[in-house]
Parts: structure tokens; sequence; C-alpha cells
């Protein structure tokens, strides 16, 4: 894990002596959509976990369990980016992406050649991106991009179809590689009497999930143009993001041969759904910092799909270790793609520590009890209860949840004694 974590590390110090992106057709395609891959400085390849995976690696939306929505908004410098995208995990036949991007900008100057003022005019990019990911084995995903392709400057437009194809490794944790071939089929956008050729890219990314995931490391190295000796060029990309409060507080850092990235994520989770919203803040140090900041926010939402998690009653529980019928009522919801090999509960106190487990073969019981006894059989005490849960199903791909489960009182109705002292 150590050596892992090293060259991590110095992946993301080679961040520094990165060449410059632009330059070339189709940047759009290239610059980060979200600020949670922003913030991470644009090093998502080997990550590549949430609908994003459309954009960096269709290979990762085989690690998406349920449906996800994100939108995003990004100032540029006399331009925005606006992305929206959609994921659909199937239970047999992969999963599936769809990604709109808008890139342009309005209200540019335009001037006869005797230098008068006309009116003025707009520049777009679209680029609408089908995704689909599969996993024959738990550890490796391939994806592949279908990407059409149109672009508008004043009254000329053009359209151009590409395509992607890629993987994605989940070595035994921390480690993760994911690999790139962008515009295998390139796209060809011509426009009155000039074509544009959107260049073959490769991008390769290493990760390293560490302190129970909750810290993630990651690099890119992206080979723009590989194709030809001429115009080649290195790009490489780092960042890191760490859980402060697990699924709710996330900040991250980024660092590319363009920006130093600074974001943080805002995360609510419930059983059945997820929200959140992200930020990220990117100051442009080639510049010696001249050109202002910018500023990128999105949100999404997680829905439906496949999870678990249990709906526990009552939500405060005073056992009764002598009445056999006072027990917590543990409800088990179960949306799995497979069969279930196994399972596993575990109850911890306000201060984490585990006072009960529950575990078995094939899939959980749709309900189940607590008495309020740890493993032991000893009472617990008065405090907060909280719950984990893991299903693995017979492809050994994991389902886990945690979540708060009850609040346990023992004690009685607190009250106040009143001392007089007697008369004599």
């Amino acid at each position: 894990m150590r050596r892992a974590l090293l060259v991590a590390v110095g992946l993301v110090a080679a961040c520094s002596v990165a060449r410059g992106e632009g330059g070339s057709a189709g940047e759009f395609l290239n610059y980060a959509i979200a600020p949670r891959s922003l913030g991470m400085g644009k090093a998502f390849t080997a990550i590549a976990d949430d609908i994003q995976a459309g954009y960096f690696n269709p290979a990762g939306l085989y690690q998406l369990n349920a449906q996800e929505v994100m939108m995003g908004h990004s100032q540029l410098y006399g331009a925005r980016l606006e992305y929206v995208g959609w994921a659909l995990p199937t239970k047999a036949a992969g999963t599936f992406g769809f990604s709109l991007l808008n890139f342009g900008s309005e209200g540019i100057d335009a001037r006869s050649p005797e230098n008068q003022r006309m009116q003025s005019y707009f520049f777009m990019e679209n680029a609408l991106i089908a995704s689909y990911a599969y996993n024959p084995w738990r550890f490796l995903g391939f994806g592949a991009n279908l990407k059409l392709i149109t672009k508008n400057i004043a009254v000329y437009s053009g359209v151009g179809v590409g395509a992607d194809v890629s993987a994605l490794i989940l070595l035994p944790r921390p480690l993760s590689f994911g690999l790139v071939l962008q515009n295998l089929l390139q796209p060809a956008v011509r426009l009155r009497d000039s074509t544009d050729y959107y260049p073959r890219n490769l991008r390769a990314g290493a990760a390293v999930r560490l302190v129970n995931d909750r810290v993630r490391l990651a690099a890119d190295l992206v080979v723009k143009d590989f194709a030809s000796s001429s115009r080649r060029s290195l790009t490489p990309h780092g960042g890191i993001e760490f859980e402060v409060l697990p699924d709710l507080l996330i900040p991250r850092f980024g660092l590319d041969a363009n920006e130093i990235s600074v974001g943080l994520g805002v995360n609510k989770v419930w059983g059945k759904m997820a929200v959140g919203a992200d930020y990220a803040f990117l100051l442009h140090y080639p510049s010696g910092y001249t050109l202002a900041p910018t500023h990128k926010i999105g949100v999404f939402l997680n829905f439906a799909g496949y999870r678990v998690w249990i709906d526990a009653q009552p939500a405060l529980f005073r056992p009764t270790p002598e009445d056999r019928s006072n027990v917590l009522w543990m409800d088990v919801r179960l949306m799995a793609r497979a069969s279930s090999r196994r399972w596993q509960v575990v109850v911890k106190n306000q201060y984490g520590e585990v006072v009960r487990n529950f575990s078995g073969w094939d899939a959980p019981p749709a309900r189940m009890t607590w008495d309020g006894l740890d493993d032991d059989g000893r009472l617990v005490a008065d405090g907060s209860y909280s719950y984990s849960i893991v299903v693995v199903d017979v492809r050994n791909r994991p389902l886990s949840f945690s979540a708060p489960l009850t609040r346990i009182r023992t004690s009685g109705p607190t009250g106040k004694l009143e001392i007089r002292p007697q008369d004599r």
C-alpha cells in the first residue's frame, strides 16, 4: 500500500511540469464537465464512479448501482460550458449513459475588412454522447462512446460522428487503472471550405483509495494527437478528494498545467436516493494569476437502481430483556442485480464500536429484530445507534449502506427531588 501511495503522489507531483492544454479541435471534450472532476485537477480516468464516466472513461459506468442525473455549469473566459448526463444500470445488459454538452460564446464582435462594426455572431459546439459499459468480471470493465458533434459559427454549421473505447481495472484495494482511446473513430466537422479533424488522444489514469475509501488520490496522463509526431503533447493531471464526513462533506484539491483547483462536495444520502451539490474554484497560475479565477457549480440526483437499506421502528427504543416481544423491528429493503451469496449487518454505538453482529448466507431476511442486547447478551448503554449492511451477490458485487438505526433509552423520565428541612 505504501508503494502504491508513493507512486500516486509522484504522478500527482508531475503535473507541475506539464504542458498547457488547448489549440486543437474538440478541446471542450477534454476540459472536464462537472465540479467534482475539475476540483481534482481533471484526474478522473481511474475513478470514473459517477455519470461523468461517460465523459472521461465510459468503462467506469459499470460501477454505478443506481440511476444518476447530473447537471453542471462552467463559466470560462468569454465562454461557457453546460452539461447534463443520465446513467441507467441494468441487471444483465450492462450500464447505459447519455450526456449532452453545450460549449459556446455569444455576442462576438464582427468587423468588415474596412473595420466597420457588423452584427455580432455566436460560436457553439454541441456533443451528444451515448455510452455503454459492461464488466465480464467484477475487477474489469469495458466501455465505448458514440458521439454526435455539431459546430456552429455565425451562419455556418457542420456535423461529425466519433467513437471512443476504454477499459477500467479495479485491482484488490487500493489500486485502479483506466485507459481510454479517444476518437478512435475521428469526428470530422466541415465548415464551408475547411474541415476540423478531432485528434486521437490516449488517456491513462491511476488511482489509490485509502482509509476505507475515504481518501482518493488520482493522476491522469493525456497524450494528445498521439498519432502525429509533430503535434503530439503530454498533459498530466492530478488531484485528491477526502471525505471529512463520510457521504456528506468532501473537500478536493487538484493541479494540472493550467490551473490550481479547490473544490467541495456536499451530499445527503437516504435509503432510496441521494442528492448533492459540488463547487470548484480554479486559479490560472500560468498567467501569473492575471486571468480572473473561475467558478464551477453542479448538482446531482442518485435514485432507484440497485441498493440496500434498513427501515427501523421505533425511533426511540426502550429495550426490556425480560420481555421478548419488545424488540426493534428492522425491515431489510434489497434491490439487487443478482441472487445474494452472503450478507452482514453490524450495529454500532455512538462511538463507532460494534455491539451486535448479524450475518448469514444467501439473501438476508426481509425482517430482522434486535432486542437491545450486545453479542455477549448484555444490555447496551443508552445513546444513538447506527447500522451498516453489506450484501454480496453471486458475482461478488457488494451493495452496502450505513445510516442511523435508533436511539436507546432505558432510564425513565427525568424529575426533580426536593429536600425540605424538618421542623424541630
